[in-house]
């Protein structure tokens, strides 16, 4: 994957996570997310001659608030354009070995390809321009390859109780899953219009799966969510420091 990156801001303020999938064939494909570290906005360029089924008024989602006319192509579907290349003729269920490099840390290991690919589909979705997406950028601005549905939603609700905390402090002993689940629901919504994109460009492909991969985990999240605070309580239950 070509990486070209719309501005140059410090290196001090790009975050950078490198994928590299290969399979049994020899496919390998190496990717470089760049996030600015302070908004987590992805910084990568899309493609200057994006395929067609990237058209914002190709299967556009039910939800979305982008109107044709100042947005020609989805933000997000530009953003997967290369990965969908990459991989539209791959078993889903084909074993890949893997690493991802962030700047703390490396992950390595083997798994199937619609794992990994949604694992990079995520990560790329949360921070593309897709407005119904961009709450997740906290979560990918400290991302964790191939987290389980648990870890992912404990990760997703600490992020959500921390934005309340920022916008409305006063308000965060009262917060509630309300806003939390209807925020899953949007990425449903989302999922469900991607996938039908992602079928114009392939009928049999791993990324499709990919996708429905993570069309699951939206409907999980939830709730793992109320699952994972009772689960979770006894860890809390340490006890609280004396204070003079």
């Amino acid at each position: 994957m070509s990486i070209l990156v719309e501005s140059a801001p410090s290196p001090e303020l790009v975050v950078e996570i490198a994928y590299r999938i290969s399979n049994a064939e020899g496919h390998t494909q190496h990717y470089t997310i760049k996030l600015d570290s302070q908004s987590a906005r992805l910084l990568n360029q899309p493609p200057a001659n994006p395929p067609a089924w990237t058209r914002l008024d190709v299967c556009q989602c039910t939800n979305c608030p982008l109107d044709v006319a100042a947005h020609p192509h989805c933000p997000l579907a530009v953003q997967l354009a290369q990965v969908v290349e990459d991989w539209a003729t791959v078993f889903s269920f084909q074993d890949v070995a893997y690493s991802v490099t962030t700047n703390e840390r490396q992950f390595s290991g083997t798994t199937e390809v619609k794992k990994i690919l949604g694992s990079l589909l995520g990560l790329i979705m949360a921070t593309s321009d897709c407005p119904r997406m961009s709450f997740l950028r906290p979560l990918a601005r400290f991302h964790l390859p191939l987290a389980s549905p648990e870890e992912t939603a404990f990760r997703a609700l600490s992020a959500y109780l921390l934005e309340q905390y920022f916008v409305a402090p006063e308000k965060v002993s009262t917060a509630t899953f309300d806003g939390f689940i209807e925020r899953y629901k949007e990425i449903q919504t989302v999922n469900e219009g991607l996938s039908a994109r992602i079928r114009e460009a392939s009928q049999e492909s791993a990324v499709i799966d990919a996708v429905l991969g993570l069309d699951l985990l939206a409907h999980r999240v939830p709730f793992f969510a109320r699952e994972t605070v009772e689960t979770l309580r006894p860890l809390f239950a340490f006890p609280s420091p004396d204070i003079a």
